[in-house]
């Protein structure tokens, strides 16, 4: 009986010693599936990122991060996956956070990125230089890879493409399996018009590494191949990487579409040229693809044509005939009938230059053929302009010295309308960046055509103000003719629409007050002469056109 009672006693006092006990336990167990759980859903964040799953990568990061809010290594890896999906601002603050937590080079690497992306090359360039700082004793040679790359995008940008092609050699060097270097330099010698150096470099990739699937890849080599005339190859490789794409890259595929169109036709395919064309049209938004300089392009279109019916509706109604002794006018009529000769006998001297350089006749709309062959469009149509309205002058009974120039004591007033438009034209470049359409003259390339262009181009200034402006002021009146001759000279070279309308106006009225043609060629020249000379002299300007 004692004995019972005894081992009962024992019982009642080791209970809060098992109950402590269990507790601790639990305890330790709790915490053993906390570290865990944090290390997992990081090691998940990883494989989902190399995968290239960013949206899944990102989520489990920030599963790690919810569960221990100081894990620097998981935030500096959803800083890297936020770049990649474009949330630069969210991945700059991460990586701020995390900058003197982690003794790699790498969140001031993806801090250089970031300011990059935010368009602050400066910043960008001196988190590099602190970047090659702590890579000088740590030898990371993938970060060191990445500090070129990023080099290489920033002198790009400031127009140094030698450099910058240097630069972007460095990296596939420290990294050549990396897609994105290889890449890079291959648009850019796209850019810089070496097609068989863009193609040997993706193709060198493929050779490494294996890999003929990735979609930019074939797509780009297809480009590539376009441009140096090998039409069936690039037709093969542009198809498979409209096959490889996504359903969500539709932008992407358009964009197959539309030079698999361009490669039919100018293989002289037209149904299936018609078919690609098709395709690609139901996968583009109308309404992204009427904005911009097309938008502006076809508004002042309706101006043109608004003002001739303005025009027309002001002139009273007469049946007088009238009889003319001596030289004879020439009508709006024959302004146009000018102008649409001119504009066809520049096309076909354009394809056939194609056809006999590049055995390609749309070589005009063939990147990056189309900086060379528009220079040559440009030229042979301004230089037609000049010549054909100066023959209706004279064959009409007039002077065509005096009609068209007339007095040269106005010239020097062009010089400083010239250097006017030269500043406005660079600020426009950079401030709009492109944004409502490029320069028509590439200055990237200072091509033989181009500084033919340069000279030739101003002659265009004959037949848009003398000798359009004569006949419209004759049957309207000088507002109603100036807004014409600017529309007509804007719509005619196309882009940038807004930037020569306004240069257009402003011409057209300089030519209405003293009736100098002197005045606005030696202005069109003056701009155009100086733009040449800023792209040979500054790496700035030539970036500004890229």
């Amino acid at each position: 009986m004692s004995g019972n009672r005894g081992a009962a006693l024992v019982s009642m006092r080791s209970r809060p010693l098992a109950l402590l006990v269990a507790v601790l336990a639990l305890a330790a167990g709790a915490a053993h599936a906390q570290g865990f759980d944090e290390n997992r859903y990081y090691q998940q964040c990883l494989r989902f990122e190399a995968g290239g799953d960013l949206e899944t990568a990102r989520q489990a990061c920030l599963n790690a991060i919810q569960i221990r809010p100081d894990f620097a290594g998981a935030e500096l890896a959803l800083a890297r996956i936020e770049l990649g999906l474009g949330e630069v601002a969210s991945a700059e603050n991460r990586l701020r956070r995390v900058r003197n937590r982690i003794d790699t080079a790498e969140p001031i690497v993806l801090l250089a990125e970031a300011a990059l992306a935010n368009h602050r090359p400066g910043d960008a360039e001196a988190l590099l230089q602190e970047a090659k700082g702590r890579l000088a004793t740590q030898g990371n040679v993938e970060l060191q890879g990445r500090v070129a790359f990023l080099q290489g995008r920033i002198m790009q940008s400031q127009g140094r493409f030698g450099e910058a092609l240097d630069a972007y050699a460095d990296a596939i060097l420290g990294n050549p399996l990396d897609v994105g270097y290889r890449l890079a330099d291959a648009r850019l010698r796209l850019r810089l018009g070496e097609p068989a150096s863009a193609e040997q470099q993706l193709q060198s990739y493929i050779n490494l590494t294996g890999d003929d699937r990735n979609p930019d890849v074939r797509s780009l080599m297809g480009r590539a191949q376009w441009a140096s005339g090998e039409l069936d190859a690039a037709n093969g490789n542009i198809a498979t990487a409209h096959q490889l794409r996504g359903v969500r890259n539709v932008s992407a595929q358009a964009d197959d579409l539309r030079a698999l169109a361009l490669i039919a036709y100018a293989q002289g395919d037209v149904d299936a040229g018609g078919l690609a064309l098709r395709e690609s049209l139901k996968r583009e938004n109308l309404t992204s693809f009427l904005r911009g300089n097309s938008l502006i392009w076809l508004l002042l279109l309706v101006l043109l044509v608004g003002a001739h019916l303005i025009g027309e509706s002001r002139i009273a109604s007469s049946s007088t005939l009238e009889v003319v002794d001596g030289p004879r006018n020439w009508s709006v009529g024959q302004v146009y009938s000018t102008l649409f000769a001119a504009l066809l006998l520049a096309l076909l001297v354009t394809v056939v230059y194609g056809l006999l350089r590049y055995d390609n006749s749309l070589a005009l709309v063939t990147p990056p053929l189309r900086s060379e062959t528009h220079a040559l469009f440009v030229t042979v149509f301004a230089v037609l302009l000049a010549l054909l309205a100066w023959r209706r002058v004279q064959s009409n009974g007039f002077d065509a010295m005096e009609t068209l120039l007339g007095n040269a004591r106005f010239a020097s007033h062009g010089v400083g309308w010239g250097v006017l438009f030269l500043a406005a034209t660079l600020a426009y470049l950079h401030y709009f960046d492109g944004g409502l359409g490029r320069f028509y003259l590439d200055f990237v390339r200072v091509s033989p055509f181009v500084v033919a262009a340069a000279f030739l181009v101003p002659l265009a200034e004959i037949y848009f103000r003398p000798f359009v402006m004569t006949p419209l002021t004759r049957r309207y009146d000088g507002a109603i003719a100036a807004t014409a001759s600017a529309c007509l000279s804007a719509i005619a070279f196309g882009t940038p629409t807004l930037l020569l309308v306004v240069m257009g106006l402003l011409l057209a009225d300089a030519y209405r007050r003293r009736r100098s043609g002197w005045e606005v060629l030696v202005a069109q020249l003056t701009m155009h002469l100086g733009l040449l000379a800023a792209a040979l002299l500054s790496p700035w300007v030539r970036a500004l056109f890229f």
